[in-house]
């Protein structure tokens, strides 16, 4: 019985057009902020600041945790299933420019490689970091922070999804070919920064804590057996981020960098889960000062 009413359920919505509005902490949300949690433009490396009109180049790869077959259940106010686990790394170019001893602008890009189905589009960030206290052993400073841009992957109907017959376990959306789905990362916040110097051998460690407001959305496009399932689906919110990370110095001018982020994260579900919902990830970066 259940089986017939998704069934009629999803045949019915295919022939909709409509925009949503969720709460931050239902399953579509949580979904949207723990994906936007992996993209956060937040700090890389908190070395010596650039010098007036210097430059520095700097990559960075970031892990994505996999989310089990429970956590993945978000569609509908968590009932259906849906394939979030794509690409397992997010990776960006940062660009930053010295105004002056103290004050840095930064631009970012992530190329649009895809992966497993997931490829960036058009990401780009935009943050300006200023040192505000700076001692011989401490530094205290203050980023602000923005992103854009969205990501496509076939979440609704997936590869795997796809090659099972419609409207049977594992299809009961009734997919016909894969998704196109869009997800917009769009945040901005503002990240304190502590820096702790001089202490040898090359390392440098730091702590960060960013409070960053999110807007995503969802725009599912999804061929379905009975027709398009063409959906937008909104949410915002604010999340706290935890960093701690170390530079290690391979000269004056090249910086290893190495830290792990923390970003806790509630969801109303109808089932209540063991699995971890927060965001937890690692990072390392590669800079090189012009």
């Amino acid at each position: 019985m259940l089986k017939t009413f998704k069934i009629l359920l999803f045949s019915c919505l295919s022939f909709v057009v409509f925009s949503q509005d969720v709460d931050f902490e239902s399953p579509e949300g949580w979904a949207m902020a723990y994906t936007s949690a992996s993209a956060l433009n937040l700090g890389q490396t908190a070395s010596d600041d650039l010098n007036k009109g210097n430059l520095r180049i700097s990559a960075e790869l970031s892990s994505i945790p996999s989310l089990s077959e429970e956590q993945q259940k978000v569609g509908f106010n968590g009932i259906k299933d849906e394939d979030l686990n794509k690409s397992p790394v997010f990776g960006r170019l940062r660009f930053s420019y010295g105004l002056n001893s103290d004050t840095s602008l930064e631009l970012s890009w992530t190329p649009p490689f895809e992966i497993d189905g997931a490829k960036p589009e058009n990401i780009w960030g935009l943050a300006l970091s200023r040192k505000f206290i700076k001692r011989e052993k401490l530094d205290l400073g203050i980023r602000i922070y923005m992103a854009r841009g969205e990501a496509e992957a076939d979440v609704t109907c997936s590869k795997d999804v796809v090659s099972i017959e419609p409207f049977t376990p594992g299809n009961l959306s009734g997919c016909i070919d894969i998704s196109k789905d869009k997800l917009s990362i769009d945040h901005q916040g503002i990240e304190a920064t502590l820096v702790f110097k001089n202490l040898g051998y090359g390392f440098t460690p730091w702590l960060t804590f960013a409070s960053t407001q999110m807007d995503p959305s969802v725009k599912v496009d999804a061929p379905l057996r009975y027709g398009q399932e063409l959906v937008n689906i909104n949410t915002n919110g604010t999340t706290l981020t935890y960093s701690i990370g170390i530079d290690y110095a391979l000269d004056r001018n090249k910086i290893l960098s190495f830290a792990t982020s923390f970003t806790p994260l509630d969801v109303n579900r109808q089932v209540e889960l063991s699995d971890r919902d927060s965001f937890w990830n690692f990072k390392m970066g590669y800079s090189l000062s012009l």
